[in-house]
């Protein structure tokens, strides 16, 4: 019995079963910000000590139940001796709780499900894309188009591949033993020369600034008054009228048009546009239409008035407020319409730079100018109404101005928190603005919002990415998780420079993103938003993607199901197949390298991370890259080939592709885990098992028969020789036939009812076995809390015992 302060007093005595979800929260705050945390209820003492006490002893008996059972295989008849280690980076925690204050395992079954990290990324995923497909009743038949334009020789290389082809040639990273290259055709790099990698640091969150009397409402033209969003949703109908989802092409606009101004922050304003409407057009592969583009161009520039600005605009003079209009960004370049009266704007326009970032002597000067005006005034005194949380609302607030974020259903980047600070007052329109201001009350004594204190600061890179979590990290570089902080739009980060031990050789980054402009044009090869030289280090910044395969196989509890690994299979083979056609051998063949996609793209499967990535032909003459013994073995050994000691080609790619698939169906191969006496006994024993043991052949007896004429097929291959692609595509169709599943694209993993489905919330329901039938006393007193029970048909038999009820930790602390 637990007791907690203040009391919990369920009504008829009703006993409630607590549960902390283990590890749902994807990233544990450091223990010394655990302090900062503060629930409604807390434990008392005794009963605190009773929570670590039970912690501890579930990891025990965890640890001796893991121990137990533990073969301790040598993956031969060799007996494993004492001393001899697994020797695995990684150890195998899955389904193990760790025994720091989160983790409480009182629901056993919850627990095995949910008790790995990184659990937040594939549930969210599997969550949004059951939600789109119920939303938009998607039919995604073309997904399982096999791609056959790949299938071809080797493509000659034009001048679009041909340039980073040779690039990527000359300055490829000796990872397969080659000597170290010292020259580039691009010149040495003095990486001495590069300053330290220092982003800019996001402001801490402060609660948003008071306000007292209002005497002056300052403006920012560009989404209150002006709609700018508007012509830009407008110049997008012009190129795409079809596209059905316009908010995301103005977004990408947006993008592309900060980004054409970070590049040349002195060209004029008309030119960004033009540039930035033809990134756009490329994105889309829309031809250009001169007319309709200079239309597109022209609609930009000339924003309107919002519709309630004018009534808006009266209604706040006639209350006696004075109004001002903060400097319009190079008003020049616009052709604006007239101003409503009463709104006071200077004639000095403000500089371009301030359509797209903070300028924060605007907010130094704003004081004085409103004294000048209308005489006395405090900061407090006056109101910043702004749509732009970026632009004009962080500035104004570290001046220490009360603000109003005007949140317009249909504005860009409406629903953009960026986490450093909260207006006075946020509304729906200029009208609801003029209403709220009647009511004192709402606005002189805000509510800030209840923030968790972190230790971890987070940076915006280039001015325009803020970052919010790491995804990876190691010797390439470090991968971030981002978004745009003027729409919102989510980007993954990738960044390193030159390491100090090795300055000749060139930065992995750098290198990585010539792959991707080697391999650009393919829908299932991530974009490219940007790639450079930024404050110091090598940035590539990409599409964001959703879960990886090796995380929706930890969801779907360790094993995907069979019709979902063929259709991951398909396309997984046609982005192999893809980058071969492009004279790119990957070398890195494994689930944690292929991901989902978002939204609209939630079915396709993306290839990346292409750090191991090589040239096979030279872009020159065509000649395949001669074989070679005694090559250092690269990628991830669970899933390379059973030769990759003597040299990587496409031959290896492909059967590597193999034991990945059967790593998704199986949930685990043969070779993984064994004991050996020292890393290279271990590498010469998987190799052994992988190329014919009992073990691998009863892997493939357990497995559908096409799997044997592929790794046949793959290993009967010469380093040099093309694979026959057409044959071992028509295995997947084969399958797909003989199980009917051609022209059908719903992955069964996301069915909570089949064997292996994915078990998310939507199969967790209340079990009322714990609170008398009496559902509703439970509802109305703990509104926050999630009660789930694993439905009947999915409870295992030993577990049943303990489906209690649990609190959604989650919730709780945010």
């Amino acid at each position: 019995m637990l007791h907690v302060e203040p009391p919990l007093h369920p009504e008829g005595g009703t006993t409630l079963y607590v549960h902390t979800f283990p590890r749902l929260l994807e990233h544990v705050e450091p223990r010394a910000a655990r302090s900062q945390v503060r629930l409604l209820h807390q434990l008392d003492e005794s009963s605190y000590l009773a929570f670590c006490r039970s912690v501890l002893d579930d990891y025990d008996r965890i640890l001796q139940e893991k121990y137990a059972n533990d073969e301790r295989s040598s993956g031969g008849s060799d007996p494993v001796e004492d001393e001899w280690a697994t020797w695995s980076i990684w150890q195998e925690t899955e389904g193990m709780l760790k025994p720091n204050g989160y983790d409480l395992l009182l629901y056993n079954q919850f627990a095995a499900d949910y008790s790995w990290a990184g659990i937040n990324v594939a549930l969210n995923w599997a969550m949004k894309l059951r939600n789109f497909d119920r939303a938009h009743e998607t039919r995604r038949s073309s997904l399982l188009l096999l791609d056959s334009s790949f299938g071809g020789n080797v493509p000659t290389f034009d001048g679009n591949i041909k340039e980073p082809a040779l690039t990527l040639w000359s300055i490829k990273i000796p990872f397969d033993g080659d000597p170290p290259i010292t020259s580039q055709t691009e010149g040495p790099l003095d990486w001495d020369d590069e300053p330290n990698f220092e982003p800019d640091l996001v402001p801490q969150y402060m609660p948003p600034v008071s306000t007292s009397s209002t005497r002056v409402i300052a403006f920012d033209l560009f989404g209150t008054i002006l709609d700018r969003d508007g012509a830009i949703d407008d110049a997008m109908r012009l190129l795409s009228p079809l596209h059905p989802d316009r908010r995301r092409l103005s977004e990408l606009y947006l993008e592309c048009e900060l980004m054409r101004h970070k590049d040349d922050v002195d060209i004029p304003y008309i030119d960004i546009v033009r540039h930035a409407l033809k990134d756009v057009c490329i994105f889309l592969e829309l031809s250009i239409n001169e007319v309709v583009f200079h239309e597109a161009v022209q609609t930009i520039l000339q924003p309107g008035l919002y519709a309630d600005a004018e009534a808006a605009v009266r209604t706040l003079v006639d209350q006696g407020y004075a109004l001002l209009g903060l400097p319009i960004p190079d008003a020049k370049s616009f052709s604006l319409p007239q101003l409503p009266s009463g709104l006071t704007v200077d004639d000095e326009p403000a500089p371009l730079s301030d359509l797209f970032s903070q300028n924060h002597s605007t907010f130094s000067g704003l004081l004085e100018r409103c004294r000048a005006a209308w005489g006395t005034a405090e900061k407090n005194q006056v109101l910043v109404v702004t749509s732009s949380f970026y632009r004009v609302m962080e500035p104004a607030y570290m001046a220490d101005f009360p603000t109003v974020l005007v949140q317009r259903p249909e504005g860009l980047g409406s629903g953009l928190n960026l986490r450093t600070s909260d207006p006075a007052l946020a509304v729906d329109g200029l009208q609801a603005l003029a209403r709220q201001l009647q009511n004192t009350s709402s606005i002189h004594s805000p509510l800030p919002l209840k923030r968790i204190r972190t230790l971890r600061r987070t940076f915006r890179i280039r001015g325009m990415y803020q970052t919010t979590h790491l995804l990876g990290a190691g010797s390439p570089g470090r991968v971030s998780n981002a978004f745009h902080v003027l729409t919102g739009s989510g980007v993954a980060i990738k960044s390193g420079s030159a390491s100090e031990d090795t300055p000749d050789m060139p930065c992995a980054v750098r290198y990585e993103a010539l792959v991707y402009s080697l391999l650009r044009g393919h829908p299932g090869i991530p974009s490219c938003k940007w790639s450079g030289l930024d404050r110091g280090s090598h940035i590539l910044i990409l599409e964001q993607l959703g879960a990886n395969l090796e995380q929706l196989r930890r969801l779907s509890r360790g094993e995907l199901p069979w019709k979902t690994v063929v259709m991951l299979g398909v396309q997984m083979f046609n982005r192999i197949e893809f980058a071969h056609s492009r004279g790119v051998v990957l070398r890195d063949i494994k689930p944690e390298n292929f991901a989902m996609g978002v939204g609209e793209k939630s079915h396709i499967v993306y290839l990346f991370d292409f750090g191991l990535a090589k040239l096979y032909v030279d872009p020159s003459t065509g000649a395949h890259i001669p074989y070679r013994e005694g090559r250092v073995a690269l990628g991830t050994m669970h899933y390379s080939s059973y030769n990759v000691h003597f040299g990587r080609g496409r031959r290896d790619d492909l059967e590597a592709l193999g034991n990945v698939l059967l790593y998704l169906l199986h949930g685990r191969l043969p070779w993984q885990g064994i004991y050996a006496p020292s890393k290279e006994a271990k590498l010469r024993r998987m190799g052994e098992m992988k190329a014919g043991s009992a073990a691998f052949r009863d892997l493939l007896a357990c497995s559908p028969a096409e799997f044997t004429t592929y790794f046949d097929h793959c290993r009967g291959l010469k380093f040099e020789e093309k694979p026959n692609y057409a044959l071992l595509r028509q295995l997947f169709s084969q399958i797909m036939e003989r199980e009917g599943w051609t022209g059908d694209t719903g992955f069964d993993l996301l069915d909570g009812s089949s064997g292996k489905g994915t078990l998310m919330p939507d199969e967790y329901q209340l079990d009322v076995r714990f609170t008398g039938g009496d559902l509703t006393t439970l509802q109305d007193m703990l509104p926050r809390v999630l009660w789930l029970r694993k439905t009947a048909s999915t409870v295992d038999e030993k577990h049943s015992h303990s489906v209690l009820a649990a609190t959604d930790l989650n919730s709780a602390l945010n």
